[in-house]
């Protein structure tokens, strides 16, 4: 590993792909999306005609992927398999829906942490998601553990939702918010869990840009790590196309 490498881990609905991609273009870093990469191998396997409740099926399915993801300074993640991109395709609904069959296979778990490690050789990286600290990027320039109450994270979520049009009550999103903490970690392999030397960040009360600008202070006083000069607009469009992101699936 070359460079920094800042990783940021957390429940869902911390607001970690929204802070990590505002995090990066402040400090000049590329931005991982891992989760686009799961959901990358979930569509690849949709469209392959695999039984999604066949473990050995979709760890077979590996073999034929040919799965590339493009970062860079100014954009978000693009994803591509067989050479087509299908970083749009990844973010429907029922992408989302069928999700936590591919990534529960150890197979699918160590194929994209094996590619995430080969990623961060290259170093200059944000990247976010549950076990990026403690099993993808163990020696890291920095660890971030984001966190909010679930009853704050159900809360987005159920005005994300009804933004969307979808009926749903705040308290079947809180239920579906805990049983997901519940299963996250207690997962085997890629659970969630604190890294001993991460920084924690409790974003219950802050804006993505508050925790983002937190972030962007660790770095800079514990790496001495410089922030670039970003335009508005800059700023902007990246806040809109991870608001998307997460509208999206």
């Amino acid at each position: 590993m070359s460079g920094n490498i800042i990783t940021i881990d957390g429940p869902s609905g911390a607001g970690k792909s929204t802070i990590a991609r505002l995090a990066a273009l402040r400090l000049g870093l590329r931005y991982l999306d891992t989760g686009a990469m799961y959901r990358a191998v979930t569509y690849h396997c949709m469209h392959a005609g695999i039984r999604l409740d066949d473990p050995k099926a979709i760890a077979g399915a590996l073999k034929g992927l040919d799965l590339q993801v493009e970062l860079s300074l100014d954009g978000p993640m693009r994803v591509f398999v067989g050479g087509k991109e299908i970083t749009d395709k990844i973010r429907t609904q029922e992408v989302t829906r069928n999700i936590h069959y591919v990534a529960d296979v150890m197979e699918v778990r160590n194929f994209l942490v094996e590619m995430q490690r080969k990623i961060g050789e290259n170093g200059n990286l944000v990247t976010e998601g549950r076990d990026q600290g403690t099993l993808v990027f163990p020696n890291a320039s920095l660890k971030v553990y984001m966190f909010a109450t679930p009853a704050v994270r159900a809360r987005r979520r159920h005005a994300e939702l009804q933004a969307r049009g979808a009926e749903t009550t705040y308290e079947e999103v809180l239920e579906d918010v805990s049983k997901r903490d519940y299963l996250d970690m207690g997962r085997e392999l890629g659970g969630l869990k604190k890294a001993m030397d991460a920084v924690e960040l409790d974003t219950s009360e802050l804006s993505p840009d508050q925790v983002a600008e937190s972030i962007v202070k660790l770095a800079k006083s514990r790496l001495k790590m410089q922030t670039r000069k970003i335009d508005k607009s800059a700023l902007e469009a990246a806040r809109r196309q991870a608001e998307e992101g997460k509208k999206q699936g």
